[in-house]
């Protein structure tokens, strides 16, 4: 399988000699959007970890087995928050994934995600990673400078902002010289300074399974009108339309990448994680940017990912935010500022009026914090010469 790096090149060879270190590295990198936002769901709005954690683990494995390639798995980022921030009951956010996952099956089952994958043109996806790589630096910048209590023995606010800009400069000169294993040291090593100054109370393993349950449908008004309307634009667009281009630029020969497959991957893993207590997720192109930047370049890392959650969730979920807390904040913060940065970049292959009314699209989305006018506007600004084109043949038509 071919892979596409910044130069444009396949790149087999140094693959080969990396893919090990490659594959574990790329599996920590995304770790910063993930910990954050599952440890919210836990302590604020009571979602149950073993079972957030197993469906995770198992959408992670079978979506990356699946489509051959690296592929991300994360909490519905809006959603999440919008969830935290109302405090909102379990049910009610289970309800939420459910109909999303619902919609995007039908979507994809009708093929209606491939055909309307054509509105979305490029600038129009540039415009969506641009907003989501700088909303991802922002969110670095606060998770490094005001950490969660989750995190034990983090240094103080000055130092953890240095720690991660330098977790940050040394991934990219790591990513550039193919060293991936620096960052599997860098989370390495901050996690065992974290248990040897607060050695944490472990109990045995304890096996928990998930239980089975429909969400009241007298729920599914509200988590539509409160969760589901703010997310889908940025779902379709960014973890289905962008997740399928990403991937397309990166692994040319993964055909099975499509709109619609992407679709019903996240749809069924929506409806299955619902029912059975899990979290709403998404494959967000910014989890694969940040897979693949820190080396991942197979499935391998979906299995070793995915069934660390699952043997977490199965064995340990009483233990989940206890072993998160020990990962060094700082190294989150700084992997998940380098993922940001460069999945912002993205924009900067495109020139002249596109690249202007992109970062207008992206800005509006940024400063408001809603995805979905950045997801109007570009679509908008895509479609205004196009208008021109049809405009200015029906006049000549019209005056002839």
């Amino acid at each position: 399988m071919n892979i596409q790096h910044d130069s444009g090149r396949p790149q087999r060879a140094a693959h080969r000699r990396f893919i090990a270190s490659g594959d574990v590295s790329g599996a920590v990198a995304d770790l910063g959007v993930f910990v954050p936002l599952v440890a919210a769901l836990i302590l604020v709005n009571g979602v149950q970890p073993a079972a957030l954690l197993i469906m995770a683990g198992l959408l992670s494995i079978s979506s990356g087995l699946w489509f051959g390639v690296p592929f991300p798995v994360q909490p519905l980022k809006a959603l999440t928050a919008l969830a935290v921030v109302q405090r909102l009951d379990p049910d009610v956010i289970h309800a939420a994934g459910l109909l999303i996952g619902l919609i995007l099956l039908l979507l994809g089952v009708t093929g209606l995600a491939d055909r309307a994958a054509a509105l979305f043109t490029k600038p129009v996806i540039r415009s969506l990673q641009l907003a989501v790589g700088v909303l991802l630096i922002l969110s670095a910048w606060r998770l490094a400078a005001n950490p969660p209590p989750l995190f034990a023995a983090t240094p103080g606010t000055v130092a953890t902002v240095l720690l991660a800009s330098a977790t940050a400069g040394l991934t990219a000169l790591a990513v550039w010289r193919r060293w991936f294993a620096a960052a599997v040291v860098v989370l390495a090593a901050g996690f065992l300074a974290a248990w040897i100054a607060t050695p944490p109370m472990l109990g045995p393993p304890l096996l928990v399974v998930p239980s089975f349950a429909v969400p009241s449908v007298s729920l599914w008004g509200s988590a539509f009108v409160l969760l589901v309307i703010p997310q889908l634009p940025l779902t379709y667009g960014n973890a289905v339309v962008g997740m399928a281009d990403l991937a397309r630029e990166h692994f040319p020969d993964a055909t099975r990448v499509r709109a619609g497959a992407v679709a019903l991957s996240c749809g069924l893993g929506n409806v299955a994680s619902a029912v059975l207590g899990g979290m709403p997720m998404c494959h967000g192109s910014s989890g694969f940017s940040a897979h693949v930047r820190l080396g991942a370049c197979t499935p391998a890392m979906n299995v070793l990912l995915g069934g660390t959650f699952v043997t977490l969730g199965l064995l340990f979920s009483r233990h989940v935010l206890t072993l998160f807390g020990l990962l060094p904040v700082w190294g989150l913060a700084g992997f998940l500022a380098y993922a940001g940065i460069r999945h912002a970049m993205m924009v900067t292959d495109l020139r002249g009026r596109v690249l202007v009314w992109a970062v207008v699209a992206a800005s509006a989305g940024i400063i408001t914090g809603n995805l979905a006018w950045t997801t109007l506007l570009a679509l908008a600004g895509s479609w205004v010469p196009w208008l021109r084109v049809r405009l200015g043949t029906n006049v000549r038509a019209n005056a002839g």
